[in-house]
């Protein structure tokens, strides 16, 4: 009995630490996606800082996958095309502000994704609810960056 429970709960780690992971990795995607489009410098030295932020999150979440003998699931292929064309989409011929507040968009998304599973997950794994709530305050900070472009 006690090992099926044991299970269960790696079980729920490596599915949270995957969600971190992916979570970050649509930010990462999100910035490559825009990044060549932002024409103020201050902004895009901005973005490439909040970038670093995702890396820094996505390599934390690979080591502690490790821990449990998982690795990382990628977002999947079709996911990742569909984010794409829907990027390059909404920002042809956009601005800054445009982009800024798709950005801002982004980020919600993530925040509601973390929490949301954060309250079920409780306090399982320190480890995992420190990446968690370090990942929920770079979104967080992000948008209010990003508010002084709007």
């Amino acid at each position: 009995m006690g090992d099926f429970f044991m299970k269960e709960k790696q079980n729920e780690n490596i599915i949270f630490l995957n969600l971190i992971y992916q979570n970050a990795q649509m930010g990462l995607l999100g910035i490559d996606t825009i990044m060549e489009k932002i024409e103020n410098e201050d902004l895009a030295s901005l973005v490439r800082e909040q970038r670093s932020e995702y890396e820094e999150i996505c390599d934390d979440a690979k080591k502690i996958l490790i821990k449990y003998g998982a690795q990382e699931e990628e977002i999947g292929k079709i996911k990742e095309l569909s984010s794409k064309l829907m990027s390059e989409m909404m920002t042809i011929n956009a601005d800054d502000k445009k982009i800024v507040k798709l950005m801002m968009e982004g980020n919600e998304k993530g925040v509601i994704a973390i929490k949301e599973k954060l309250n079920l997950y409780g306090d399982q794994d320190e480890e995992i609810v420190s990446l968690a709530n370090r990942l929920l305050e770079t979104e967080e900070h992000n948008r209010e960056e990003f508010k002084e472009y709007l």
